[in-house]
């Protein structure tokens, strides 16, 4: 069964058939003086943007500039404070998620808003389940699930429980069910935050296809590279404001960049000529869940990356690094003498700090505010007794914020209002609190925009200097071979090949990580 099959199920809504009369090229979505307040707060100041029907219109901007509040207002999640909202040419209200999805309005979120105890099938029909007699047809679903998966190309097991699967993966099960369900304006937020290339060329064939059905596609995403290559339109968001739309042949990443952050990046890759020290951590045949011989080491001043494919093993050696898995073989030694890490606590004793791939499911309390986030580490320090210090808790924590330019009103904030950029940033900051010799940083900059990735490189460059050390695990290339002085290509969970900065070639890592 095909995606067309399957989706047609979800065709039968008069608002559907009226997006599908519009004409490509036509007003399909219309935004006049929209706007969103929290209290004082602005989050998105009066903006007027015009989305065309069939075309792939990207929104640029930093984190702070009001996409995450666009997304939200589009997909019925908030309410808009004023302004007027126009769906083919008729004024809504786009109220609640439920009329978004009815009129056709999908989102493929940066974070995986999905079930992760339920089949991947299971998520595909997640209220639209099949049915006979009032019983759910589990394998008809699979099936159906399956045949979809292939048809776009994912290659992703139907029946295996959504946990079991990588966040990226997950990423593509999100997309796969936001396909299904009839859409006729999608919005992509930092889809390939967490793809590897053949991934993301698998996601770029999906969204042409659906452009080519009539689909209108919203491309949210800090990767410069990729809105010049899928977009038509491009528009500009700053400090809650539109700032401009530009057709994508009548500008470039200069001028895209000087508008969304008023100021020009001479480059955005920050690496400085930095001594290499002495060896912090050296890694012998260490294996666990997920990875196996691994052997490495890390010096005073240096970076060191690891790249390869999602599931490639990386995150998996990092994770038995810091004892939040258990190593079933090797030797670690740290400063010169073996040790056993046990667990998290006898790494971070030792001065070992990991800031996760996942940093809403590991990363972060949500439900608590920036402040308390990043005293985590450090509570015990501020504490005498029982009694922490109001005013060393304050202190640093406001310090932390001014100093990752943390945009927030206060740090009672709580995490899960902020952008994913910022939530990030409180994620560093909790780890700059506690300090370490050794720093592990997992895709450090997902969903972060190209002033901010410039902050944080920029920080690598401090900590090194203070004698730190750095392990950057990243699914973008670019990334860490731009700013590893050594770098560690994984695949199916082994490290297959090493080399100096610069030593081999973009189309030579590539190779060696896909095994070809």
């Amino acid at each position: 069964m095909s995606l067309e099959e399957v989706s047609h199920r979800h065709d039968d809504s008069a608002t559907l058939t009226e997006a599908n009369r519009i004409p490509a090229g036509a007003p399909i979505l219309e935004l006049k003086g929209l706007q969103k307040n929290y209290g004082y707060v602005q989050a998105l100041k009066p903006a007027t943007v015009t989305f065309l029907a069939g075309e792939i219109h990207a929104i640029v901007g930093e984190n702070g500039a009001g996409k995450s509040t666009l997304i939200k207002l589009l997909t019925g999640v908030i309410t808009r404070t004023a302004g007027e909202i126009l769906w083919c040419g008729h004024p809504v209200a786009l109220a609640t998620p439920n009329e978004a999805i009815v009129r056709g309005i999908n989102a493929v979120h940066q974070e995986v808003v999905l079930c992760p105890h339920l089949t991947v099938a299971a998520n595909l029909f997640l209220g639209d389940e099949v049915n006979q007699y009032g019983l759910m047809r589990k394998r008809e679903m699979e099936k159906m699930a399956q045949a979809v998966l292939d048809d776009l190309g994912f290659g992703l097991p139907a029946g295996i429980p959504l946990a079991d699967l990588t966040i990226g993966q997950q990423q593509l099960v999100a997309t796969a069910r936001a396909a299904m369900r009839g859409t006729q304006f999608l919005i992509f937020d930092e889809p390939t935050a967490y793809l590897t290339r053949q991934e993301s060329a698998q996601l770029f064939k999906l969204i042409r296809r659906l452009q080519g059905e009539g689909v209108t596609i919203v491309y949210i995403s800090h990767r410069m590279e990729e809105v010049f290559e899928l977009a038509d339109r491009v528009s500009v968001l700053r400090d809650g404001t539109h700032v401009g739309t530009r057709a994508i042949g009548e500008t470039n990443e200069a001028e895209l960049i000087a508008l969304m952050i008023n100021r020009s990046i001479e480059q955005i890759y920050h690496k400085e000529e930095i001594p290499i020290g002495e060896t912090i951590l050296d890694v012998q045949g260490l294996s666990g869940p997920g990875f196996e011989n691994v052997s490495l080491s890390v010096k005073a001043g240096q970076i060191v990356g690891l790249y390869g494919l999602i599931g490639a093993g990386r995150s998996e050696f990092a994770l038995g690094l810091f004892g939040r898995e258990k190593t079933t073989a090797g030797e670690i030694h740290w400063m010169g003498r073996k040790v056993d890490i046990k667990n998290e606590r006898t790494a971070m004793e030792l001065g070992i700090a990991l800031a996760p791939e996942s940093r809403r499911d590991q990363g972060l309390c949500l439900n608590l505010p920036i402040g308390l986030n990043i005293n985590l580490p450090v509570f015990k320090r501020m504490s005498k007794g029982p009694v922490i210090s109001h005013r060393e808790e304050s202190q640093n924590a406001d310090q932390q914020i001014r100093d990752l330019s943390i945009k927030t009103p206060s740090r009672r904030v709580l995490v899960s209002a902020m952008s994913g950029g910022n939530q990030q940033k409180v994620v560093i900051g909790k780890w700059l609190s506690y300090g370490a010799r050794l720093f592990i940083f997992d895709e450090p900059t997902v969903g972060v925009d190209v002033g901010t990735k410039a902050e944080i490189y920029r920080l690598f460059a401090k900590l090194l200097k203070q004698g730190a050390g750095i392990i950057l695990i990243s699914s973008y290339l670019p990334e860490v071979y731009e700013l590893a002085d050594r770098l560690h290509v994984f695949r199916r969970g082994q490290l297959v090949a090493s080399h100096d900065f610069h030593a081999a070639t973009h189309e030579e890592v590539l190779s060696e990580a896909i095994g070809v």
